[in-house]
């Protein structure tokens, strides 16, 4: 049986993936020296779930269906650019979403009950919420032009935008990086 490597998130607009693209020149110009994500790849991740059997897909979009579907749009605020495990020493640089996160949060909550129901065990650590811009393998000290750059821009604004869907994705991995194909997209109607 073929496995399909899974996440569910959702889309983010064309403004947010601009600020980020910018941010992203930004941060290369001051000298770092990541694996970017591609702006047409950027998405809310709200669950990895790995590897899944193919004959897993048709039940597990449909158990996401119902957790979110009688959910009201949420909207999220992006904000501040920040780093995981440390601005200083990072894996990952980010654009942060909040301050108020309860409705994503509660959006996140729903998703994970019903993974609970399928037999997925709850994630590990809290829920938090980014966008990714870059990655490096192992946790790098920054330059200083760098670090500055993320530490000046870890409130700076970026907009706003509506969840109005959740997409069970497929990822599948070659030379040029991901591909992401929609297996479900479901509306939230709440």
């Amino acid at each position: 049986m073929a496995s399909i490597r899974t996440f569910i998130a959702a889309d983010i607009p064309a403004s947010i993936r601009a600020c980020a693209e910018k941010q992203i020149v930004a941060l290369q110009r001051a000298g770092a020296d990541f694996r970017w994500v591609k702006p047409s790849n950027m998405h809310l991740t709200l669950r990895f779930l790995g590897n899944l059997l193919d004959r897993e897909i048709p039940e597990l979009c449909q158990v996401v269906t119902e957790a979110v579907r009688q959910m009201e749009p949420v909207v999220v605020d992006v904000r501040g650019l920040g780093a995981f495990p440390d601005e200083r020493h990072p894996k990952v640089i980010w654009l942060g979403l909040g301050p108020d996160l309860a409705e994503l949060q509660q959006l996140h909550r729903q998703i994970g009950e019903g993974l609970k129901r399928m037999g997925f065990p709850p994630e590990r650590g809290d829920f938090r919420p980014h966008l990714t811009l870059g990655r490096i393998p192992v946790a790098t000290e920054l330059d200083d032009p760098v670090a500055d750059w993320i530490a000046a821009h870890a409130e700076t604004p970026f907009g706003s935008f509506e969840i109005d869907q959740v997409i069970v994705y497929s990822s599948f991995l070659d030379r040029e990086g991901p591909t992401y194909t929609p297996m479900a997209t479901i509306d939230l109607q709440g």
